[in-house]
């Protein structure tokens, strides 16, 4: 997946939009880009397997202690959002992070897809409003979500991330990402 790395060009503010100290959007941090020999998706459109788009990248998360992308962060279509009946969401909680383990870039297309997932399991994905940011609670939700339905579930250690002390931290440790939800695979475009 994509690594990250200095870049003496930019001159971003340190903005800080996740409550997790681990995890930071790289259009925040200054001196960080996309490796030249990887694809940089923001701005590609986002569809499943079965061709339905689903969205458009907006974001990257970069793990700055790893200085690795974990996820990429999808701003939901309107018809999905409009789907969801159960009162958990709003109109303004429209983005959700997908692990880098699930994504295959497209560059010719300018597309990214996402493997595992069916459209209807968009509906109840976790999503969150960007500017309250990501906390581990919100990357716990979604690996325990994924880990219902997908054949990466199995590489996941649910139990052991159950507890409120991983869930109210402010950092998850290096083997909450050694799951198959952030492995790179050798058939995959690089990120």
């Amino acid at each position: 997946m994509s690594t990250i790395v200095n870049d003496p060009n930019t001159r971003n503010d340190d903005n800080v939009r996740t409550t997790n100290s681990r995890l930071k959007f790289l259009d925040d941090i200054s001196g960080y880009k996309v490796h030249h020999d990887d694809i940089d998706p923001r701005g590609y459109t986002v569809k499943l397997t079965s061709g339905e788009t689903i969205g458009e990248v907006e974001g990257l998360l970069a793990d700055m202690d790893a200085k690795l992308v974990r996820y990429i962060e999808v701003e939901i279509d309107d018809d999905i959002i409009d789907r969801h009946e159960r009162g958990l969401y709003d109109d303004e909680d429209r983005h959700a992070l997908i692990p880098v383990g699930l994504v295959h870039i497209d560059k010719s297309t300018n597309s990214v897809v996402v493997s595992g997932l069916g459209y209807d399991h968009l509906v109840d994905y976790p999503r969150s409003h960007r500017d309250r940011g990501y906390t581990t609670g919100y990357e716990i939700d979604t690996n325990d979500y994924l880990a219902g339905f997908h054949d990466y579930g199995n590489s996941y250690k649910r139990d052991r991330y159950a507890s409120d002390d991983y869930r109210n931290a402010d950092r998850l440790d290096d083997d909450f990402y050694t799951s198959d939800f952030y492995a790179t695979r050798p058939s995959r475009n690089k990120m």
